[in-house]
């Protein structure tokens, strides 16, 4: 249950102190075992205790104050947390913003979600968590490779408009500001997106766009060693028949040279999925695709995914679930499905599960 803490603020300067309307004290703790097995030369397998395998782990503070006049101040600062072997993290680091609401809609000023974050998690059975997450553009697994990203989830120094939804349409606009010395406005980016949510429909279209600057890290994927910029287009829909909630999203990234925008790679990915009631619990299953063109090599890297869960809820806040999945390189791909400390091989096979416990409070 969510606790909410009525008026306490205090500055302690004065010794003055000042009712605020909410401020309410949230979060997730999941862990669970995981099992992962990767084939081929110098590839390595492990099994241990994971965090986040269906929702990811966080402890977080929101709060509104009244303002008057149908005007609210808004904050929240959420960090995240591994419970199953808990280290330092920074506070904020999964959101960390103050803004204003109103009839107008919302701003808000800090760390938020990118645009081209939420199709890929909104349109995911399995979202970013475990062996199961969709891999495209929900946490751009391939796609970080490519465009060396510091964070391609949350965006810092950015200003976030929402607008208010009207006939079911929601439109959402940021700016991020690239804050470093020079000309280059490397890490400069803007975005928008627009979700439709009417019934059983909903539906999303999100693009942004980067500026480069930060040398793009070597990969074993693609040894890309060039100042790179990016842009991304996203989007997602499902349709809840009651039976079952179908699902797909889709997403393509582009990476080019940010002194010459010569290009460097391409980026697509699809994943199409389902949710269904089965018994006492959900059923989940999706299947993801995704291919890297590499501008001058001949050879396109691949890999596909097939991932299938259930959970089983013990009560409106906890629930236990399990996961399995398979994903499958070509061409020249190393990717796995994560888990402590594996290490694939190029064309490999991965494979592996999660058992675990998740509760929200």
């Amino acid at each position: 249950m969510k606790k909410t803490l009525i008026a306490l603020a205090a500055v302690a300067a004065t010794g003055a102190a000042m009712a605020q309307s909410s401020v309410t004290v949230y979060g997730v703790v999941d862990v669970g075992y995981t099992s992962v097995n990767n084939s081929g030369v110098g590839s390595t397998d492990n099994t241990g205790l994971t965090s986040s395998n269906m929702t990811t782990n966080r402890l977080g503070f929101r709060g509104t104050e009244d303002l008057g006049g149908g005007l609210k101040a808004n904050f929240q600062v959420e960090t995240s947390l591994a419970a199953d072997a808990p280290a330092a993290s920074s506070i904020g680091d999964r959101g960390a913003w103050v803004g204003l609401s109103g009839g107008f809609g919302e701003i808000r000023l800090g760390r938020e979600y990118s645009t081209t974050f939420w199709s890929g998690f909104l349109f995911s059975p399995f979202g970013t968590g475990g062996v199961g997450n969709g891999f495209g553009f929900a946490n751009r697994v391939v796609a970080h490779a490519v465009t060396g990203q510091t964070n391609p989830i949350w965006n810092n120094n950015s200003i976030t408009y929402s607008s208010p939804r009207m006939a079911g349409f929601m439109v959402q606009g940021q700016y991020v500001f690239d804050e470093v010395a020079g000309a280059n406005n490397a890490g400069r980016s803007a975005g928008v997106r627009v979700n439709y949510s009417g019934g059983p429909l909903s539906a999303e279209l999100a693009y942004s766009d980067t500026d480069g600057g930060a040398t793009v890290a070597a990969t074993t994927l693609l040894g890309l060693t060039t100042s790179a910029a990016h842009k991304s287009v996203v989007g997602g829909v499902s349709y809840d028949f009651g039976v079952a909630r179908v699902m797909a999203n889709f997403g393509q990234e582009k990476a080019s040279v940010q002194a010459t925008g010569a290009s460097l790679a391409k980026v697509t990915n699809y994943e199409i999925g389902v949710v269904a009631p089965v018994g006492p619990g959900r059923l989940r299953a999706s299947y993801n695709n995704s291919k890297v063109d590499v501008t001058g090599q001949a050879v396109d890297p691949k890999v596909s995914k097939f991932a299938l869960g259930y959970i089983y809820d013990l009560s409106k806040r906890t629930a236990v679930y399990a996961t399995v999945a398979s994903l499958k390189n070509k061409n020249g791909l190393n990717l796995t499905l994560g888990g402590p400390a594996t290490t694939g091989a190029a064309n490999g096979r991965s494979t592996g599960y999660n058992i675990g416990i998740s509760h929200t409070f």
